[in-house]
């Protein structure tokens, strides 16, 4: 009797944790029925409604961000689609179409080449795009895996003459990947990006409107955000740049 009882308890317990989340994914599914609807007709600010609401339920996937992003884009919105589109990437870097949207959209942008980019930032990039296709939690995942295979072989190779032999090699290797993706996971967990909304940007000298504007960024160009002073940013560009913007004239990726 008490075994079914507890049987009973169990299952009302279940109940009550999955039907909400249940509801939860069936009316975000609604939404994005709606949404899609609302951009194939090309009503593409009805569909950001839509998308929004989603936002402020707390909701967050790769395709979300995609389909703002989509949306901006058609609106002729570089900025917003850029930010939404580097939203995405962090949770479904290696879909295709997010990447072939991703360089249309940065394509767009107005002197992209403008600036150089200094050394460090050069080198940085290289080595991302070797870890492009993972996400931060894989990238968690990738380490963990690391760390374990070179502790089995240092293992191993104290019991096997045969292991020993190629402990060295293979340890150097899973050391210098390990060194690589622990590079690329700090810049990704430490470092705030931010996209520039505004159609143009005066990076500053100082924190405040009268200051020298020592250099222009446009919509759609990405910074590295640096440190906060009230209404301002304080962001560093690609070519080792930094100055003063207005936190309305960019957004945080």
């Amino acid at each position: 009797m008490r075994k079914r009882f507890k049987l009973f308890l169990l299952i009302i317990a279940l109940t009550v944790l999955v039907l909400p989340q249940m509801a939860t994914a069936d009316s975000a599914g609604e939404v994005f029925k709606h949404a899609s609807e609302f951009y194939v007709s090309g009503n593409y600010d009805a569909a950001l409604k839509q998308y929004e609401t989603l936002i402020k339920e707390g909701y967050e996937s790769g395709n979300l961000y995609y389909n703002i992003g989509n949306c901006y884009i058609k609106k002729n919105n570089i900025g917003f689609a850029i930010l939404y589109y580097e939203k995405a990437k962090r949770l479904i870097p290696s879909d295709a179409d997010l990447r072939a949207n991703s360089e249309y959209a940065s394509s767009l942008i107005k002197n992209r080449q403008s600036g150089s980019k200094n050394i460090e930032s050069w080198i940085y990039r290289r080595i991302e795009r070797v870890f492009d296709i993972f996400t931060t939690n894989g990238l968690t995942m990738l380490l963990l895996l690391q760390y374990v295979l070179m502790t089995a072989v240092l293992i191993s190779s104290i019991y096997s003459e045969k292991i020993k032999r190629y402990a060295m090699p293979i340890v150097l290797s899973a050391a210098l990947l390990f060194l690589l993706s622990s590079y690329v996971f700090y810049e990704r967990v430490s470092v705030k990006e931010a996209v520039v909304l505004a159609e143009r940007a005066d990076v500053r000298y100082e924190p405040f409107d009268k200051a020298t504007v020592f250099f222009t960024m446009y919509e759609g160009m990405t910074a590295d955000v640096v440190d906060l002073n009230n209404e301002w940013y304080k962001i560093k560009r690609a070519d080792g740049k930094t100055g003063w913007v207005r936190i309305s004239d960019i957004g945080l990726i």
